[in-house]
């Protein structure tokens, strides 16, 4: 993988992390909106624990694989969205904010993987 993509993908996951640690300080801050917050702090985590392996990653992997894994975990993604958009609260609503907003950063890491791996293939 070239240093740009696994740039992208470290950033992701960081981008992943920072949101759920502003979710935490805010949730401390904002009693009115805690279970708001909370949710939120649900949702990331199970991002993050879904997208472990990404910090984990070996700088070897080719982008087709990274496609792949970032196929699985938007997969499960889109499931775990269809549940919480049945699960009603402020809570539930948070869990399904963030989810929201981590979908759209993973849809662009997904077609960037894919420009990556039609490069690659084309070399």
């Amino acid at each position: 993988m070239n240093p740009t993509l696994q740039r992208a993908v470290t950033s992701f996951y960081n981008l992943v992390y920072e949101a759920q640690t502003f979710a935490t300080a805010m949730a401390r801050i904002d009693t009115a909106e805690q279970e708001h917050y909370a949710g939120r702090i649900e949702g990331l985590n199970w991002v993050l624990d879904r997208c472990q392996e990404l910090e984990d990653m070996d700088a070897n992997l080719t982008p087709s694989s990274l496609q792949r894994v970032l196929t699985e975990v938007k997969s499960d993604l889109d499931h775990e969205l269809s549940v919480q958009r049945r699960e009603k609260g402020r809570r539930a609503d948070g869990r399904e904010e963030a989810l929201n907003f981590v979908a759209d950063y993973l849809s662009s890491l997904i077609t960037a993987t894919e420009i990556e791996s039609a490069k690659a293939s084309a070399i």
